[in-house]
């Protein structure tokens, strides 16, 4: 189903859910909000990827139990199909899976959201994706925590591809990995912020990935960042986007 336009002060929507009820909800909760605009839902993957490429989103928000394919594998084909000007995505779950979080983290989703948090987190969290920015619901954030700061050896470690990045490049992509973002990371460095930008970029183009939230996995998964202890503070919803 498919209502109103795309203008260029509003951000449209795609919503693909298994349940009407849910996909009506959210699209009510969403079409309040001054500047989103739900312009398409879904009811299955293959419909999903068909009005993404028809109508165009700036945010699509997929259920991880899309009938077909999943919501995992929709967000994939979703992005590869428009490389140039790819949609924000975000998984939306009734339960915090650690596949679906890697899953989501590989593909280039721009978060994680528990369908149980509340209207205003919701509401909240696609307008943060609006701007591109990362979005976790605090449940997602908690064990995407308890799997970092738990792991003492890194996952399928990869050192020829990790060998083909200079120093500066690494470290970029260690303290991006951290939650920092590139504004920080540049007053850190004592680089400017365009500069942190080229090297991120460097780094993403010879690790072969496309998206801030891959290279964030990729360097836990190759252990340049393996963090030995929780955080004492609370960690960031949301981090910019490169």
């Amino acid at each position: 189903m498919i209502s109103g336009g795309k203008s260029d002060v509003e951000t449209t929507l795609l919503i693909a859910d298994a349940h009407p009820w849910t996909r009506l909800g959210l699209s009510a909760l969403l079409n309040a909000v001054s500047g989103l605009n739900v312009v398409a839902q879904a009811a299955d993957s293959e419909s999903a990827c068909a009005l993404a490429a028809s109508v165009r989103p700036d945010i699509v928000i997929i259920d991880t139990d899309l009938p077909d394919l999943g919501g995992a594998e929709t967000i994939q084909r979703i992005l590869e199909a428009a490389p140039e000007n790819a949609p924000n995505a975000l998984l939306v779950t009734s339960t915090v899976d650690d596949n679906d979080i890697y899953s989501a983290l590989h593909i280039g989703a721009r978060g994680i959201l528990l369908k149980n948090i509340p209207a205003d987190q919701m509401t909240a969290a696609v307008t943060a994706a609006a701007r591109g920015n990362m979005v976790f619901s605090p449940g997602v954030m908690s064990r995407l925590i308890d799997i970092c700061t738990h792991r003492t050896t890194p996952l399928e470690y990869d050192g020829s591809r990790l060998a083909t990045l200079t120093m500066r490049e690494a470290e970029v992509l260690k303290l991006v990995a951290k939650g920092h973002g590139n504004v920080t990371v540049a007053k850190m460095l004592h680089i400017s912020e365009a500069t942190v930008k080229t090297h991120l970029n460097r780094a993403m183009g010879k690790l072969e990935i496309s998206s801030r939230a891959q290279a964030v996995a990729l360097s836990y998964e190759f252990g340049l960042v393996i963090p030995r202890q929780r955080a004492a503070g609370p960690m960031p919803k949301a981090v910019n986007s490169a």
